[in-house]
């Protein structure tokens, strides 16, 4: 790691809870060295625009939620909670290259940082920021198709671009009975299985904006529970323990003797999809776009400026 180590006593680094906090203390543009390729792997010579994009997009994040968790003794998490962080080993020449290139550069609004909200693959569109974060209704946050003038999603290069999800009625059931309590007062030992799951709401951009799921207790009642926004992926997982890899999704049910034997979800995209789309950065750059044009698109009325 670049720059200093810092040792709080303290799991939150407060002090207090017993454990320590261990903080990398450097630069900005060197932290971005140590996010780029976290963030967007090792890249070809042509996706260069794409990585010089993420640098941009990356920094703006970085001075926007300066000071996020001092609380806790720090400013970002290195995890998808904030911007993966690998330090020097996930350090390239390439990213160098991208941080060198952007040097300084920053998106605003009306003079003022942006949101710069960014996922992996957005699926052929993306999401406006009030799908999936309160309070995040921006100009620059709105659902757009990310699409060629041919028609073909800039993101469907990415492996998760197309997806399936598929439940057994057990697989399910126990899905249900660890994930949902953390969303609704239901507790796990009053479920006995799962009677139905059906999309009732989506969003403008096409993604699940709620579900009802309907339960069979325990006792022989039975009841329906609606699950909304981002508390969908967390409860609709798969056996993995995963977030459900996107909102926009298909749902099929089978079932059988009153309660679902099989459920599948076909997918796009994985992420929130708000903003700018990682993958769909790499095909634009393929399709010989400029980083400029890249962040233009993906955050439109912002402007690329020199933080002072």
């Amino acid at each position: 790691y670049r720059g200093e180590v810092w040792v709080f006593a303290g799991s939150g680094g407060g002090g207090g809870g017993g454990g320590l906090t261990v903080v990398n203390r450097l630069g900005l543009e060197s932290y971005l060295a140590g996010v780029l390729s976290a963030e967007m792997g090792r890249r070809e010579r042509r996706d260069q625009p794409a990585l010089l994009a993420q640098a941009v997009v990356s920094r703006t994040y970085a001075v926007r939620n300066l000071g996020k968790r001092v609380a806790s003794g720090f400013d970002l998490l290195p995890t998808v909670a904030d911007q993966i962080y690998g330090g020097v080993g996930a350090e390239t020449v390439q990213a160098w290259d991208a941080v060198r290139g952007t040097r300084h550069q920053v998106l605003t609004h009306r003079g003022r940082v942006i949101d710069p909200f960014f996922s992996s693959t957005c699926g052929g569109t993306t999401a406006a920021g009030i799908e999936v974060f309160r309070a995040a209704e921006r100009p620059y946050l709105q659902s757009l198709p990310d699409v060629s003038p041919t028609g073909e999603a800039y993101c469907s290069l990415s492996p998760r671009f197309r997806w399936r999800q598929e439940w057994t009625g057990d697989e399910l059931t126990r899905t249900v009975r660890r994930f949902l309590p953390a969303v609704s007062s239901i507790g796990g030992s009053e479920i006995s299985s799962v009677r139905d799951v059906a999309v009732t709401e989506r969003t403008t951009s096409g993604r699940v904006a709620a579900i009802a799921i309907q339960l069979a207790g325990k006792g022989g009642g039975s009841g329906s529970v609606v699950v909304r926004g981002p508390d969908i992926r967390r409860v609709l997982r798969p056996t993995t323990g995963q977030l459900l890899l996107s909102a926009q999704f298909l749902l099929t049910a089978e079932r059988q003797g009153g309660r679902v034997q099989q459920l599948a979800a076909d997918g796009a995209g994985a992420g929130h999809g708000v903003g700018f789309c990682q993958w769909g950065a790499v095909g634009r750059a393929r399709a010989g776009q400029e980083y400029h044009e890249i962040l233009a698109a993906y955050f439109p009325h912002t402007v690329l400026e020199q933080l002072n």
